[in-house]
């Protein structure tokens, strides 16, 4: 009887030591992949903040390009005289150019941090305004996609 209690604590302390190194190996696992995990999430942020960052320096881009196009439109309004109701619109068209410039400016100088933090303090400030305008370019966008898939489809 006595082997049997022996043999018993041996497989009991052989059990005991095999569980405490498979949770030291385990420990050893989920730390490895913790770090792994770790480093991942950042090598994805920085993918993340770089895509953003091209994606200012674009929207930038467009927005002056827009602010071009729209002084073109103003010049071609303009010849038809001081008096014409198209040079009223003109000095119009030039004005919005001029915020869309300084808009375009403030884009390119500004981090994306500082970005975020100035939009978070205009729909603070203005709510009303901001549902609106999301209202007007999503209707806008609508209308020109679904414009867009029209022409596809009749070339």
């Amino acid at each position: 009887m006595a082997n049997i209690s022996k043999s018993v604590e041996e497989v009991v302390d052989a059990a005991t030591e095999s569980m405490k190194s498979g949770a030291k190996k385990a420990g050893k696992t989920a730390e490895h992949l913790k770090e792994e995990a770790v480093e991942i999430a950042g090598k994805a942020g920085d993918k993340l903040k770089d895509a953003a960052a091209s994606g200012k320096s674009m929207a930038a881009d467009a927005v002056h390009g827009l602010a071009d196009a729209a002084r073109d439109v103003a010049g071609k309004l303009d010849d038809g005289g001081p008096d014409s109701g198209g040079a009223r619109v003109a000095g119009y068209a030039r004005k919005a150019a001029d915020g869309m410039d300084r808009f375009s400016a403030s884009l390119k100088s500004k981090e994306l941090d500082e970005l975020a933090a100035d939009a978070r303090a205009v729909v603070r400030q203005h709510p009303a305004i901001v549902v609106g305008a999301a209202a007007v370019i999503g209707f806008a966008l609508a209308r020109f996609l679904k414009s867009g898939s029209a022409g596809g489809r009749d070339s």
